[in-house]
């Protein structure tokens, strides 16, 4: 199964916040087709689902199904659209889509709305939209939304829709804590133990040894591509450049001599000083402290038997210290030696009464002093300005239509091209193959979309380092040539067969067991090279404890009822397994200690507040009213995984 599937709808909050798998995939919110009423080849625009006074086309759905694919496969590159869309991908997908739609049109019969400002502020953070400076470019913003095909109405509409659900949906799932009388019963749950017998019968002593012959191999691969298929594989040329291929005009003295006349401030000798202080209400109080002070008590000791503490500044100029009381103070402040005590002084604050704490004086920085940290300031600056002006000249060609050998030749850039690379940028059938780790931003951005031929630019190293690159070619997923993998083929035909033989064993040790027998006889009638019944079980609780998978036997014994027996397959042709539950306890959940009830319950308000979105989603749909084409959905479904071709 598909884990990264898994992990973005494992909750009912991450559906709706994420919208991760299809509003947010990657960072891009990259759809197309909204409106449903453009034909995508295929089936064509027709409307796969209606929600409330919206239709959602199937042009619409089958590209954000390739997105989130893409997405997925981040994750896992090696996975196949067939396989995606098996494991569920699909439904998902549409899933959301009809929940996202509903929940808009839902939050907006109930008065939630969401100003322009505030999806405006949205679009400035999403990163796919900065620039090469890192701040919100309006080029790159226009250049994403024509490469993938979208309107910035189609755009902000998304986005509307993931804001009136983190208004709604946010705060209802986060529930702080559920009451220990509702905890009760999942305490008990997770309390009950459970004890059963298991057997596995492996697969592999069943295996024939006997070669089948080419027909048989080549049907088993047809119904078995997908296990043999090699994924989508891209050829990429591209050329890189970086600050330090970029000319940078020199910099000059009549350059650093206006940066040093523009700041003639910074340049000019200064003073610092630092300030122990103590601000009393009023004047009195002011006056009785400086004169114990002055009489030779500490000013921390003579503010605390006043009732007030004594603070102590950091390095401050006059103006700073005269923003901080006021002008007349600051001027006595800086009047004043090191050590001696100045006021009181009223103040916006009260009255300070301060000592001078350290003096730090600055001698003035002439220009020949001060050239070399300059030069190499406005040299840095030039550098970054001349790097983001180069890319900004390649980004305007390539959107201009320019090819990538025709921006190389132009700036006499050296193009390289790969071997057909998978997304995890290995070769298959060349293990010695090593691309370089720097390129691996540029892989990663090819496979997200890129079409052949089209010039794409790729930042390698932030600010530094980039690429400017295209797709020559794409080879399709596919099965090698029967030739190259027969010995593979005929290694798994057999235990595929070894597994059928293990199958019909299992079913007829249930059987056996069912009517009557112990597991251990039911084993020992089955026959040579079966396990032996082994005991097995725990409590509930303690399946998946510190993030480790439950083993499946465990998984399926604690789903099953009491004195029945199942079958388990074991993945991968390794054999099957018979599982038999014998014995169920689970305590009385109003005996359970308290404590243990309330430590229970606080993990468990997530998911009542992922309940209570599932069914505020539901409501919405139910309100709002929701029609599936299923037949088109199932059409959608048959042209991804190609077991049908695509309709024209």
């Amino acid at each position: 199964m598909i884990t990264a599937i898994r992990r973005m709808f494992s909750s009912t909050i991450g559906k709706f916040l994420a919208l991760g798998f299809v509003v947010l995939v990657g960072v891009a919110f990259a759809l197309s087709d909204v409106t449903g009423n453009s034909t995508f080849g295929g089936i064509g625009g027709a409307n796969v689902a209606k929600v409330g006074g919206e239709e959602i086309g199937v042009g619409e759905l089958r590209d954000r199904v390739r997105l989130a694919y893409n997405q997925a496969r981040q994750n896992q590159p090696g996975m196949t659209m067939a396989a995606f869309v098996e494991s569920g991908g699909l439904d998902q997908v549409l899933d959301q889509m009809v929940e996202g739609m509903a929940f808009d049109q839902f939050a907006t019969e109930l008065g939630f709305g969401v100003s322009k400002r505030l999806i405006d502020g949205r679009i400035a953070d999403i990163p796919a939209f900065a620039g090469v400076s890192g701040s919100f470019d309006q080029t790159a913003f226009k250049t994403f939304l024509r490469q993938n095909g979208m309107t910035e109405a189609q755009l902000r509409r998304d986005l509307r829709q993931q804001l009136l659900i983190e208004q709604i949906a946010a705060p209802i799932a986060s529930m702080p804590r559920l009451a220990s009388g509702m905890a009760q019963p999942y305490a008990a749950l997770l309390l009950e133990q459970r004890r059963g017998q298991a057997t596995f019968i492996p697969a592999s002593p069943f295996a024939p040894t006997a070669d089948p012959g080419d027909a048989a191999l080549k049907t088993y691969l047809t119904q078995n591509a997908a296990k043999f298929t090699v994924p989508e594989r891209r050829v990429i040329q591209y050329a890189t450049f970086d600050a330090a291929s970029v000319p940078v005009p020199a910099v000059t003295d009549a350059e650093i001599a206006k940066v040093y006349k523009d700041n003639a401030a910074q340049y000019a000798a200064s003073e610092t000083r630092r300030f122990a202080q103590v601000i009393a209400p009023d004047q009195a109080t002011a006056n009785a402290l400086a004169a114990k002070v002055r009489s030779g008590t500490p000013l921390a000791a003579a503010a605390q038997a006043a009732g007030l503490s004594a603070s102590t500044t950091g390095d401050l100029t006059q103006s700073s210290y005269a923003a901080t009381s006021t002008a007349a103070a600051a001027k006595a402040a800086f009047a004043a030696r090191q050590g001696d005590l100045i006021g009181p002084i009223q103040t916006g604050l009260g009255w300070s009464v301060a000592r001078v704490e350290d003096v730090t004086a600055r001698p003035a920085k002439s220009l020949a002093d001060a050239s070399a940290n300059i030069r190499t300031e406005l040299a840095k600056n030039k550098a970054n300005e001349a790097i983001v002006d180069y890319y900004n000249t390649i980004q305007d060609a390539v959107n201009s239509g320019a090819s990538i050998e025709e921006v190389a030749a132009d700036r006499k850039l050296t193009l390289a091209t790969t071997p057909a690379l998978l997304p995890s940028g290995r070769v298959p059938g060349q293990p010695a193959y090593t691309l370089p780790a720097e390129l691996a931003p540029l892989v990663s951005q090819a496979f997200q979309g890129s079409s052949e031929g089209e010039g794409q630019l790729a930042t390698l190293v932030e600010n530094q380092k980039f690429a400017i690159y295209a797709v020559k070619s794409i080879v399709a997923a596919a099965p090698p040539p029967f030739a190259q993998i027969r010995a593979d083929l005929l290694t798994d035909w057999r235990f595929a067969q070894g597994q059928k033989v293990a199958r019909d064993k299992a079913r007829a040790i249930v059987k056996a067991v069912e009517g009557g027998q112990t597991l251990g006889a039911a084993v020992t009638a089955a026959g040579p090279n079966i396990g032996s019944v082994q005991t097995i079980g725990g409590r509930r609780g303690e399946l998946g404890q510190n993030g480790q998978p439950v083993p499946p036997e465990l998984a399926l014994l604690f789903s099953m009822a009491k004195n029945s027996v199942k079958t388990l397959e074991i993945p991968g042709n390794r054999g099957w397994m018979v599982i038999a539950l014998a014995d169920v306890q689970r305590p009385d959940p109003k005996s359970i200690d308290p404590a243990r009830v309330a430590a229970i319950a606080q993990p468990l308000a997530p998911a009542f507040g992922n309940e209570l979105i599932e069914q505020l989603a539901g409501e919405a749909k139910r309100r709002v009213g929701v029609t599936i084409n299923k037949k088109l959905v199932e059409q959608l479904r048959q042209e991804l995984t190609g077991t049908a071709p695509v309709a024209e």
